[in-house]
Parts: structure tokens; C-alpha cells; sequence
């Protein structure tokens, strides 16, 4: 009689969440894609994954989460799932014609169908453990699991050679070739690419540096997880995911700074994890000591927004980590020593320039622009302070909402001006935006869109998402004024990439790489590729340690949090690269979420 109660129960729990699926599922295609546009079986997949996901959140019991807990989970899911809701709006031309109740009920089945999605991955990652098998890891380990990414990396090698190189990366090779530095993109990387270059004078030699320690610090971190005992399977898709997302090999080949950057910012954060997880034993290794000081510094010299993010990282340490922590701080504070000497007298004796402090300025520069192209309230005193900077006419013309490029490179754009009269267009720009909140707010949205949405098409990305060689010869670029070029005898040749073997490059392989990368670009698959789904999973995977009791590892997010804030702050165009650490992070921090809970004591 029980047996038959139960299979009576499940089957009513199957029915229903078929119910619920088919409303939700179709509901939330709908939200994106009309039944039209999309083949006949879209509405049916999401109909069962629909089903799918209803009967987890609702019926799967698996992992002993406590009421306090599960109601922390809904509220959690609920709030994430909203903000995903809008993230995920597009144009929807589709419903523009609709009924309000029938976009109203749309925007419920998305909503449910994403909480239900969430409620269901908190459950996984509640009830997932750490392996019981014990024993040493190998440091040989590292090796074994560099072997797949470098292999890859050599493949993209072989398909882009020498490298991919944009404007900002043939910058840094012409100053390499010269003896005249510029701090615009970081002096440290210029002097990495100089000395690789002297060993073998072309792009190659940074490259293939590159993606050596690439390879390296990835074999750093699975080996970490594998010493913390995650689970086989678990490990090997975080695995991967590092190998086979088609952005992150492409990047191992690019040259700029985002790249070694983000490597360094995921190894920093892997040793925090490591320095929470043990209560700071892990400190008493001179090598641990070493490896930690020099993540720090790529971390510092490697973009000019991670020296304030070092800085707060040991303000906001400091409150929670203080005994047994000290020889952290003791790495810490020889990191800051070494980028006072380095920028003081270092960048003295050479002669850097500095980078230019208006760069900084880039939302401000959106929202003054916003507020004239949109003949926002102006007083004659502030128009002329506008003008010094710019002519009027000229920023009606080169606004544009996600690109502040096409003002700030303008031939006419005075920032000599700026930096000479900082009182007056700072106190200019926050009266245009008290005079115009709803002006300058668009324009801060516009402009931050990268950071948080889901959607954002082609044309509201400054640069495309995945980058080939853009061109085949490139004139000199000096980041400074034609004055100052003139006024230091500057001097830089074309770069053309013939000269340095591009020949030898697999023009078929790269085809069929782009046609892959492709698919990433459009349609569903294309959210894969915004740093915002990272974000978002991030947020989801930490809310699932707290759950666990381990909210100690949420420190090391910390100087994530920073970088993004440094970025949500003064992020310079829509593009894909300054957001490259979500793309990475959102690894180490999936494999926390499964851990179970450390026990601390209460002395930080």
C-alpha cells in the first residue's frame, strides 16, 4: 500500500512540474526569441528543461538543509533571479505589440524558470562534498595539468603567429625598439616584451612566454583542488571549461596586459584560498612566501587599477585577518616597497611618462556628453568650460554611448585643458549631473553595461568578442600628444606582421578557429561570453559556501570585487577584456561551493 502511495506521490510531482514546465519554459524563450525565429523544437527543449528544473527545486530532496537555510536560499535565488531577469533583456521587438498581461507573464515564467535553475544548483552544490581519499598530491601534478592548455595554446599559436597584436600591444612593441617609455600601458610589460624580444626579436618570444605561464598557473590551480580533495568529476569540468572555452585559449595568444593580469589576479586569489583554508599555515613555506610576492606584483605592475585594489585588499584584511596572518602582510608590504621604488626611481632613471591621469575621467566624459547631445540644462559659465574642453558642436557629433573613444582620441579633445583647470570641470561635471540626473544616470548605464548585462549587441561592444589579427601592417602609435612626440624626438616604425614570419601562420586552422568562435558570438551560446554570466555564477557559488559555514573563503574574493569596482568606476570602453578575470575566478570559486564546512576558531 505505502509503495503504491509513493509511486501515486511521484507520479503527481512528475505531472505537475510538466505543468509548470510547460508554462515556464516556452515563457522564458519567449522573453529573448519569438517561436518564429528559432526552430521547432526550441519551445520543446525548454519546455522539458522547464520540467526539469521545477521538479529539482521542488521535489528533489537531496543535501540536509535546514529551514533557516532553504528560506536564505529562496530569498537569495529570488533577488539573483530579477537581476538576471533585466540583465538578460534585449529589444524585444517581438513583444512590443503584445497585450501588457502577456509581457507581464512573460517576465514571471523568466523569473521562475531562473529560480528554479538556481534553487536547483544550490541544492547540487549543498549536498556535494570533497572526495574521502587521502594521500599527497605530486607536485608533478602541475605539469600534467599545464600539458592540455599548452597544447592548445599551441594550436592557436600556430593558427594567429607570431601572436595577435592590437593597437595598444604594437604600442608596447615600439617602445620596446626604442629607448623612450610610456606608462600609458604598463612600463613593467613593455620591459618583459623588450627582454623577451632581445632573446628572439619578434612577436613570438612574449607569446609563447605568455602562454607557457598560462599553462603553468592553470596546472597551479587544478593541482591546489586536487590537494583539497574535490571530487574527480567535479574537478575535471572545471578543467574543462579552462581548456575548451574558445576565449580563453584565444587570449594566451593576444598581447596585452588583460591577459598575464587576470592569470595573476586567479593565482593571488587560489593562495588566499589556500592561506584561509589552513588558518595561515600555509605561510611557514619560503616558497609559498615567494610565489604569493610575485602573483602580488604582476598583479600591481600588470594593470594601473591593481595597485589600489593591493592596497585595499590589506585595509579590508586587516579587519578579519590578523594573528597568524602577519607574514602575509610581510609580503604585502615588500610588494608596496618594490612598486614605490619601481614607479619612483626606476621610472625616474628611464625616463618613463607617465600615463595620462584623464583616462581615468572616461564616464564623466559620457555624462557631459549625454547631457549636450540631448540639450540637456546647460548655463552659459559651464557651456564655455564644456567648449575649453571640447567644442560644443564636437560633442554633440563624436558622443556615443558605450564608445568615450570617439571622444577622448578627437584631435580637438583638449585634456591639457582638464589637467590645468580640474577644479572647474569637475565642479562643471557634478553640476551638469545635478542639473540632469536622468541624463547623467543613462549615460553611467550605458557606459557600465558590460558589467552587468546579459544582452548587449555587436554594435554596442566597442570591439568584437573574439579578436584575430585586425590588420596587416600598423602605423605608429604613441598614446601622447603630437607636441610632447615632437618636443622628446619620439620615433616609431610601421609594424608589419610580414616581417616577423605571418607567413608561417595555418590559415586554415585560424578559419576554422573563427568559425568555431563564431558560434560563441551569436545567438544563445553568445551569454557564454559575457562577463556578466561569470558574475552572476561567482555571486551564486559564494552564497553556496556561506550556506556551508565557510564564509571565511569569501575573502578571497575580495580583490575580485575590487578589480570589478575599479572597473564599475572608470572602465574605459565596452570591452570584453577588462572583464577577463570573471572568466577564470568563476572556477576556483565553483569548486569552493562543494567543499564542506572548515571549522575555524575564533581567533582570526
Amino acid at each position: 500500500m505505502e509503495q503504491v502511495m509513493f509511486a501515486h506521490q511521484k507520479t503527481m510531482q512528475a505531472v505537475l512540474s510538466l505543468v509548470i514546465g510547460i508554462l515556464v519554459g516556452p515563457g522564458f524563450l519567449l522573453f529573448s526569441y519569438s517561436f518564429k525565429s528559432v526552430p521547432g523544437w526550441y519551445p520543446v527543449f525548454f519546455a522539458l528543461a522547464g520540467s526539469f528544473l521545477a521538479y529539482g527545486a521542488i521535489f528533489w530532496n537531496i543535501g540536509r538543509m535546514k529551514r533557516p537555510l532553504k528560506w536564505g536560499s529562496f530569498l537569495f535565488s529570488l533577488v539573483l533571479s530579477v537581476i538576471v531577469t533585466f540583465a538578460l533583456k534585449g529589444p524585444q521587438q517581438h513583444l512590443a505589440h503584445q497585450p501588457f498581461l502577456i509581457n507581464c507573464l512573460i517576465y514571471l515564467a523568466t523569473i521562475v524558470f531562473l529560480l528554479f535553475a538556481m534553487l536547483l544548483a544550490i541544492k547540487i552544490l549543498y549536498s556535494l562534498t570533497e572526495s574521502r581519499a587521502e594521500g599527497d598530491v605530486p607536485k608533478r601534478h602541475i605539469l600534467y595539468f599545464s600539458i592540455l592548455p599548452l597544447l592548445i595554446s599551441l594550436l592557436y599559436f600556430w593558427a594567429f603567429y607570431p601572436g595577435i597584436l592590437m593597437a595598444d600591444s604594437v604600442n608596447q612593441w615600439q617602445q620596446a625598439h626604442s629607448t623612450f617609455y610610456n606608462d600609458w600601458h604598463p612600463a613593467v610589460m613593455t620591459w618583459i616584451i623588450k627582454l623577451a624580444a632581445r632573446i628572439w626579436d619578434t612577436p613570438a618570444s612574449y607569446v609563447i612566454f605568455q602562454f607557457i605561464l598560462t599553462a603553468l598557473i592553470t596546472g597551479y590551480v587544478f593541482y591546489v583542488f586536487e590537494k583539497l580533495r574535490i571530487k574527480k568529476p567535479v574537478l575535471w569540468l572545471g578543467y574543462a571549461f579552462f581548456c575548451f572555452l574558445p576565449l580563453i585559449p584565444l587570449y594566451s595568444v593576444v598581447i596585452w596586459k588583460d591577459t598575464l593580469f587576470s592569470y595573476f589576479l586567479l593565482a593571488f586569489t587560489v593562495m588566499l584560498i589556500q592561506i584561509i583554508d589552513s588558518n595561515g599555515k600555509w605561510l611557514r613555506s619560503f616558497s609559498h612566501l615567494l610565489f604569493l610576492y610575485l602573483s602580488v606584483c604582476g598583479v600591481i605592475f600588470y594593470r594601473h587599477n591593481g595597485w589600489p585594489v593591493l592596497l585595499a585588499t590589506i585595509v579590508i584584511f586587516l579587519f578579519f585577518l590578523r594573528k597568524r596572518y602577519w607574514y602575509m602582510y610581510g609580503v604585502f608590504a615588500l610588494a608596496v616597497i618594490t612598486f614605490l621604488i619601481v614607479t619612483g626611481p626606476v621610472y625616474k632613471h628611464y625616463k618613463v611618462f607617465p600615463a595620462d591621469e584623464t583616462e581615468s575621467y572616461s564616464i564623466l566624459y559620457q555624462q557631459i556628453g549625454r547631457i549636450v547631445k540631448e540639450n540637456g540644462h546647460i548655463t552659459p559659465a559651464q557651456r564655455a568650460v564644456i567648449n575649453q574642453v571640447m567644442p560644443i558642436p564636437d560633442w554633440k557629433k563624436y558622443y556615443q554611448p558605450t564608445d568615450v573613444d570617439r571622444i577622448k582620441f578627437t584631435p580637438h579633445f583638449d585634456r591639457a585643458y582638464i589637467k590645468s583647470h580640474k577644479k572647474a570641470f569637475f565642479s562643471t561635471w557634478f553640476a551638469l549631473c545635478r542639473q540632469n540626473p536622468k541624463l547623467a544616470l543613462e549615460a553611467f548605464y550605458d557606459q557600465e553595461k558590460l558589467s552587468w548585462k546579459l544582452y548587449i549587441s555587436g554594435e554596442e561592444l566597442r570591439r568584437p568578442i573574439f579578436r584575430n589579427k585586425d590588420f596587416e601592417k600598423y602605423r605608429p602609435v604613441y598614446f601622447m600628444t603630437q607636441k610632447n612626440v615632437q618636443k622628446y624626438h619620439v620615433h616609431y616604425k610601421w609594424f608589419y606582421y610580414k616581417d616577423y614570419g605571418s607567413d608561417l601562420a595555418n590559415t586554415k586552422l585560424s578559419s576554422r578557429i573563427t568559425q568555431i568562435n563564431q558560434t560563441f558570438s551569436q545567438g544563445m551560446l553568445r551569454v557564454l561570453m559575457m562577463p556578466a554570466f561569470y558574475l552572476y555564477l561567482i555571486l551564486l557559488f559564494l552564497f553556496t559556501a556561506i550556506l556551508k559555514g565557510n564564509w571565511r573563503f569569501v575573502l578571497a574574493a575580495v580583490p575580485m570585487f575590487l578589480n570589478l569596482g575599479s572597473m564599475f568606476a572608470a572602465i574605459p570602453a565596452q570591452d570584453i577584456r577588462y572583464f577577463f578575470p570573471n572568466f577564470l575566478l568563476a572556477v576556483p570559486f565553483f569548486f569552493l561551493a562543494t567543499l564542506t564546512s572548515r571549522k575555524r576558531d575564533s581567533h582570526g
